[in-house]
């Protein structure tokens, strides 16, 4: 029987899905468990299917991974304060009927990110996380009154609707976040 390799794409996709200090032994047992038991037994089609299976298993995990670790937290943080530094800027500059009502609103979502920023950074600080999680609870109250005005209302208002959406993540990921955020030694993990 000729001998095989798993397919190329989805060895680079295991690499991809597992942490470094897992990729050579799984990689190599996967490997290893493909060649000698899989490929024999199955033949070469449903081995590959075999294989593929077990590298899609690892894509939860890795999303997981991806959004608990506090990475798309930062970076959604991040421009949801841009965004709500614009908006209060332009309500500012343009003076409209109940600007200030305004103001106050993107002060509240860019607070908020600066607060849900310096817990991911500062997580050995339990009052910072907590507040950060309470804080969560304004900011998807503000874009569920935002998601309703835009959607019921005269005309869609784009960006609204697309910082209402980023609020609503936002919060989520907070919530998810903060309690997982790991203290060891005293020191930031």
């Amino acid at each position: 029987m000729k001998r095989t390799e798993p397919p190329y794409l989805l060895d680079c996709l295991l690499l991809f899905l597992l942490s470094p200090r897992d990729r050579e032994t799984v990689s190599g047992d996967l490997y290893e468990e493909f060649l000698d038991v899989k490929l024999p037994e199955l033949g070469q089609l449903r081995a590959h299917l075999w294989y593929m299976g077990q590298v899609l298993s690892f894509v939860p995990g890795r999303i997981e991974a991806v959004l608990l670790q506090g990475h798309a937290l930062r970076l959604l943080c991040f421009c949801t304060a841009l965004a709500g530094g614009w908006h209060g800027m332009m309500d500012i500059l343009l003076r409209h009927p109940g600007y200030r009502s305004q103001v106050v609103i993107a002060a509240t979502i860019v607070s908020q990110a600066a607060l849900t920023l310096a817990a991911l950074r500062f997580h050995r600080y339990r009052s910072l996380r907590a507040f950060a999680m309470v804080g969560s609870a304004a900011i998807l109250w503000l874009a569920g009154i935002a998601l309703k005005a835009t959607i019921g209302g005269a005309h869609l208002e784009g960006y609204v609707l697309l910082i209402a959406l980023a609020l609503i993540v936002q919060a989520v990921l907070t919530v998810l976040t903060m309690p997982r955020a790991k203290v060891t030694r005293g020191k930031s993990a």
